[in-house]
């Protein structure tokens, strides 16, 4: 730096520090002690205070939809978080604790909601029955058109995994696609009855029943030889093209549908345990 400058730069600092000295004197002997820190704290530059959020909330995504529903003596909050850059929002279940609920098929769960009601696509339902235990129903709509409906108990072990349906047209007073508990055994404990469409358009009746030795859900289906072994033997002669199933609430029958190259045929009898396939865990 040349003296030039350096030099008048020396000076005008002398200066202001002997304006600032002549002045504190002067206020602090004229003016008080009070004065004069008020002074020197003006004279500072303030800073901003920054509090720094814990990480786990700082990365906390933001929930487009929060939903909570009483279930026995447990609440459970549904949220829908902001979706990502394809449309797609991760949603997520919590428990009065706040500990997140397992959700099968992957925590990461979620729903192609673009520029939609997050509210429109996902919905969290109490349910008084769900195998024999209060629950809720978690429904979603994946894609544009197909809703799924996942179901959970509330039992001595907390909220379990029940079971799901999955469709295009839900009402449990019709013959569409549904779930609907009914004790099929006996034992004052319901199974929860659904019937599922799937993409190809055919439906499949399934029953949920509470293991209570093993602490889960079981999943059966139709058997078609222990239904009607008839019709079961007629599937391949008559060159099958597809079968379904509906179920019928109001009388609790099924009807199962053969669609074949010659025509249709079809039988209706009643959903007992004893037209039921092996039994699987529902995980």
């Amino acid at each position: 730096m040349s003296r030039k400058i350096a030099l008048p730069l020396l000076v005008g600092n002398m200066f202001q520090q002997l304006y600032n000295m002549v002045d504190s004197i002067v206020v602090g002997r004229f003016v008080g002690s009070t004065a004069l820190v008020s002074i020197i704290l003006a004279s500072r530059t303030p800073q901003p205070i920054i509090e720094e959020l814990p990480p786990e909330e700082a990365d906390a995504p933001t929930a487009l939809l929060t939903q909570t529903e009483e279930v026995g003596d447990q609440t459970v909050t549904l949220r829908v978080y902001e979706p990502d850059e394809a449309g797609y929002a991760r949603y997520a279940l919590f428990g009065a604790d706040g500990a997140e609920i397992d959700i099968p098929f992957g925590v990461n769960r979620g729903t192609w909601i673009g520029n939609g009601n997050a509210a429109e696509k996902v919905s969290l339902t109490a349910r008084d029955d769900v195998l024999g235990f209060p629950g809720f129903e978690l429904e979603t709509i994946q894609g544009i058109v197909m809703t799924v409906c996942d179901f959970y108990a509330l039992t001595e072990q907390g909220f379990v995994y029940a079971g799901r349906t999955v469709g295009y047209d839900f009402d449990d007073a019709a013959e569409g696609d549904g779930a609907w508990p009914l004790d099929l055994t006996g034992d004052g404990r319901s199974e929860l009855i659904t019937r599922s469409t799937f993409g190809d358009g055919m439906s499949c009746v399934f029953v949920y029943r509470w293991n209570a030795a093993e602490g889960g859900s079981q999943r059966s289906e139709v058997d078609w030889d222990k239904a009607d072994a008839q019709l079961a033997r007629l599937s391949e002669p008559l060159g099958v093209t597809a079968r379904a199933e509906t179920y019928h609430a109001q009388d609790n029958t099924v009807t199962l549908t053969l669609y074949t190259e010659s025509g249709t045929k079809e039988t209706t009898l009643p959903l007992s345990t004893d037209i039921l396939g092996e039994w699987f865990a529902e995980d």
